[in-house]
């Protein structure tokens, strides 16, 4: 078992079933009236979430970098499950850090990446500000908009999401562009765009073990 650092990775909501179905909530799908996404015009969410993670955990097994996946291959499984997971393994190691990932829904018109952590000065703000500088670094102007909240000092919002709150560990929750808007949808698909998120990633992982 390993004793020093943990990484638990959670790509957010469920995926596609060996029957060829999406499994999670209908506010995370959205179909565009142009180009070709997971299923036609069809852009989910869950599916995103697990392409970008799978790429996150194949990066640190190749830098033998411990983690454990809390999400399933497919299912949705309950936050609590995910979280008590986490917590549980988190309790046999001396630090541990929690990762959730997402894309973002906001009517159509609204673009950008942002970063949430729970409510309060915590290690997960310092996390969350390694984030964004590595994100800001490896796509730049790339990205449209960067959404943060620096009423507090620093570029992560806040909120009191089950992940964040309820984790035993530093946890941030990455929203990764927003998916209802055509523009930021095609770039969820460019393998370039989603390569330097998850580089991004893997390099805020291996900052963070030093300040965790």
């Amino acid at each position: 078992m390993v004793k020093d650092f943990l990484v638990f990775l959670d790509a957010g909501h469920g995926g596609i079933d060996a029957d060829g179905k999406y499994v999670t909530a209908p506010s995370k799908e959205f179909k565009h009236s142009k180009g070709t996404f997971h299923n036609g015009g069809w852009f989910y969410e869950g599916v995103f979430n697990r392409t970008l993670t799978d790429r996150v955990a194949r990066k640190l097994r190749d830098l033998s970098i411990p983690y454990y996946m809390v999400s399933h291959e497919y299912k949705d499984t309950h936050l609590s499950y995910r979280v008590g997971l986490a917590n549980w393994y988190a309790k046999k190691v001396k630090k541990s850090l929690y990762i959730s990932n997402h894309a973002n829904a906001g009517g159509g018109s609204a673009r950008g990446f942002e970063i949430f952590t729970s409510p309060g000065r915590t290690n997960s703000d310092k996390v969350a500000e390694l984030h964004w500088d590595n994100v800001k670094d490896l796509l730049g102007d790339r990205i449209a908009r960067y959404r943060s909240d620096k009423s507090d000092g620093d570029h992560d919002k806040e909120a009191r999401l089950y992940v964040l709150t309820r984790t035993s560990m530093p946890a941030i929750l990455v929203e990764h562009l927003f998916f209802d808007n055509y523009e930021d949808a095609m770039q969820l698909m460019d393998d370039e765009i989603i390569e330097r998120f998850a580089e991004a990633q893997v390099r805020t992982i291996i900052e963070a073990q030093s300040i965790l």
